[in-house]
């Protein structure tokens, strides 16, 4: 970070350490005089971090400054934020696999059929209202569970025995129970299992957060779980890929990569192994990696020629790679890798519907992400706020000073932004990397965010 160096005030030598600017944060009162990297007073012991100073500092194109080391964890939200809890190319095909899905399209399975009461009307509403520890404790361990039953049930389809899908039908019917009594806790328990890429676990948060965008849309339980059986299922053909290319430690070659996309058709050849699995699910998994301009594989479907469920897994798992780390690359931030889906709807890629239903499900700024408010108190988002997406229901975590809160603090201070008069400025590190990431310019000026989340365009994903 930062090299320490003994600065004198005139009765004593403190330790300074360098602080980039833009890490300030807003509001903080410094108990220690602030110096330039030549010893320049810049503010004075009691005075607050203001965003007038920042910007004089920037103006004066002054980017890093000395603070007393004790003031440095308190003002810089790269030392402050706390730890977690808790162009593509066109792979070989194979024309067999390809006859056997023709046959499910031709059938009319690549129409969504959805009656009946949508699953979103059974899931509890719980408000400005923390996570009832016994629940969020029993959710940890049910997907640690389901972890442990997807690796499971992978590892037996190496064997030429065929295997009985009970189990998983099982295991998403309960996940989607647990959604109904909790959607955002289930959700911010996904959420933590990032920092462990093994399969199964991508495999577990890909089918939470597919099923968590289908509730949004308005989908029936059948329809749900089917999306959550596919999005457990469909990269298991990884397991006959090589080692080296299935965690590489480097960026893949352009032949690597098209071996590595031939999981889709292993895929599909190790469904055939499971009992009582609707033909559908094949079909699903064989489509997840195409993208709606046309770019994706195996057969560089477009449009609404790729099946709903596959456009809802799509997003998924495109969330899921950006928020996992290789060797080679740090995984990005929930709130960054947010962005960038968005940004791939602009440029076509995505389903906005679908996108939509992802910021309904967990908002702009991701449930059990940790963010900035415009008070200078940080939060952990909480519970997502429907069509606000800006303005997610939070939990305060460190008071302005920045002073960590007790638990019992933390349950009495559950904030809706949307009901509030302050807005979030940053969302700060949880996963990996230690840069904080600046919100939208539009989120710093209260007025703009009023006038445009009044116009239900507060992001656009047209």
């Amino acid at each position: 970070m930062a090299t320490t160096q003994p600065v004198s005030n005139g009765k004593s030598t403190q330790d300074k350490v360098s602080v980039d600017v833009d890490s300030l944060i807003i509001g903080r009162a410094i108990r220690f005089p602030i110096h330039d990297q030549s010893g320049v007073l810049l503010l004075s012991e009691g005075a607050v971090i203001s965003d007038v100073f920042k910007q004089k500092l920037r103006d004066r194109d002054i980017m890093q400054i000395q603070v007393h080391a004790n003031d440095a964890s308190l003002i810089s939200s790269k030392l402050a934020a706390p730890a977690p809890e808790a162009p593509k190319p066109t792979p070989p095909r194979d024309n067999d696999v390809d006859a056997k899905l023709k046959k499910v399209i031709d059938d009319g399975l690549q129409f969504v059929t959805n009656e009946g009461p949508a699953a979103r009307e059974a899931v509890k509403f719980h408000g400005a209202e923390s996570y009832n520890h016994e629940t969020q404790s029993h959710i940890s361990k049910k997907s640690q569970e389901q972890c442990a039953t997807i690796k499971s049930l992978m590892n037996s389809t190496q064997s030429a025995k065929a295997l009985d899908g009970l189990k998983l039908r099982d295991s998403i019917t309960n996940t989607l129970s647990t959604m109904c009594e909790d959607f955002d806790c289930v959700n911010a328990s996904a959420l933590h299992l990032s920092e462990d890429t093994g399969l199964s676990e991508r495999c577990y948060r890909m089918a939470v957060l597919g099923m968590s965008i289908a509730v949004e849309m308005g989908l029936n339980d059948e329809n749900v779980c089917r999306i959550g059986i596919t999005g457990m299922l469909h990269d298991w053909g990884m397991l006959k890929i090589r080692e080296e290319i299935r965690n590489p430690v480097r960026p893949l070659t352009y032949v690597e990569k098209l071996e590595r996309q031939k999981h889709v058709m292993h895929s599909v050849d190790m469904l055939e192994k499971i009992k009582g699995l609707p033909t559908l699910v094949s079909l699903v998994s064989y489509q997840i990696h195409e993208q709606m301009d046309g770019s994706g594989y195996p057969r560089g479907r477009r449009g609404t020629n790729i099946h709903l469920f596959a456009r809802i897994l799509n997003v998924a798992d495109a969330y899921v790679e950006l928020t996992s780390a290789y060797p080679f690359r740090d995984a990005l931030s929930p709130y960054d890798a947010t962005r960038v889906i968005l940004q791939g709807v602009r440029q076509g890629k995505y389903d906005s519907n679908v996108v939509r239903g992802m910021l309904r499900a967990q908002s702009l700024f991701p449930v059990g992400s940790i963010v900035m408010l415009s008070s200078g108190k940080m939060a952990r988002v909480l519970r997502a706020n429907g069509d606000r997406f800006t303005e997610p229901i939070v939990q305060l975590i460190q008071d302005e000073a920045g002073k960590p809160l007790s638990s019992s603090e933390e349950e009495d201070h559950v904030l809706n932004i949307a009901e509030s008069e302050f807005f979030v400025t940053q969302a700060l590190p949880i996963l990996h990397g230690p840069e904080p990431i600046p919100a939208p310019h539009f989120l710093k000026n209260p007025a703009i965010l009023k006038k445009r989340q009044s116009q239900t365009e507060t992001v656009s994903v047209d």
